[in-house]
């Protein structure tokens, strides 16, 4: 051990004794994921509303912009992407497409967006068309998921949802590009990323964003599996964060923390144009 480390070593003992081993694991990982850019997931500061811009501002003028929300809950993420296309003077261009499977939600949803040019359908995204049961935690509830909830045994509800794919509907609406998917489904993301294969093979989706957190514990997924899934295909895999895309080389056993964060996939020429920051690890063994 290095006398560097062997300082820490020290240090971090007599602090665990001074302040409870509980103050300090909290206050390590506070600077962990502070270092790390894993930042609090609100949309406003987390770079998901300076990706919804850079889309926007990346698409050709007078090109139609087709974005799909894939678990829009009560649709806060869906008006920040109204709000940027008009600020940018393209909400004639945009062409929204969101899915929301719950019944109570999404009548929350259709009040939110009542009056915007969106299309609504409520339904889940997943890897094959059909249905599924939704566990519902609570009303419009943030955490509500295809994939049952872990040590939550009372209180939740279950109710009977349509499924589809994003390539069935892709098709289906006759939608050719779309420059930006945004998937939120509380651990079923992957199960939507498959459910696109067909458009991600044909580089029909410029930009792919995907949640990922401890729910894809519950739906035994990884990152490493998105990597896998989406690198082979010609689009390259990063985390979001408020300065920018934080790219990677490949999938590395570092990124495997399930802390909520959204991840981003892009064709290489998009990722080119997207702000970015350097990965922390330095490349090689």
């Amino acid at each position: 051990m290095s006398t560097v480390r062997r300082a820490a070593a020290t240090a971090t003992d007599l602090a665990c004794r001074a302040a409870g081993r509980r103050q300090v694991v909290r206050a390590a990982r506070f600077v962990l994921w502070r270092a790390r850019l894993d930042v609090p997931n609100d949309l406003r500061t987390n770079g998901e509303s300076s990706l919804q811009r850079w889309v926007v501002n990346l698409s050709p003028p007078g090109q139609e912009i087709h974005v799909i929300d894939v678990g829009a809950n009560v649709g806060r993420w869906s008006v920040a992407m109204l709000g940027a296309a008009r600020e940018s003077g393209r909400s004639g261009d945009l062409r929204m497409h969101v899915f929301e499977p719950s019944a109570y939600t999404f009548g929350c949803l259709a009040a939110t967006l009542h009056g915007q040019k969106v299309k609504l359908q409520r339904m889940a995204m997943s890897d094959g068309s059909g249905s599924s049961l939704l566990h519902v935690v609570a009303p419009a509830a943030g955490t509500n998921s295809l994939h049952a909830p872990h040590g939550v045994s009372s209180g939740v509800l279950t109710e009977e949802v349509t499924t589809t794919t994003l390539s069935s509907y892709a098709e289906q609406a006759g939608l050719d590009q779309l420059a930006l998917v945004k998937i939120d489904t509380e651990g079923h993301d992957l199960a939507v990323l498959r459910g696109a294969r067909h458009l991600f093979a044909e580089q029909r989706i410029s930009v792919a964003q995907f949640e990922y957190n401890h729910r894809w514990i519950y739906a035994r997924s990884y990152l490493r599996d998105a990597f896998e899934l989406l690198e082979p295909l010609g689009y390259r895999v990063g985390k979001l964060t408020p300065a920018g895309v934080e790219f990677y080389p490949s999938w590395d056993a570092e990124l495997e923390t399930f802390v909520e964060g959204n991840y981003v996939a892009c064709r290489q020429a998009i990722a080119e144009q997207l702000p970015s920051v350097r990965w922390w690890k330095p490349a090689g063994p």
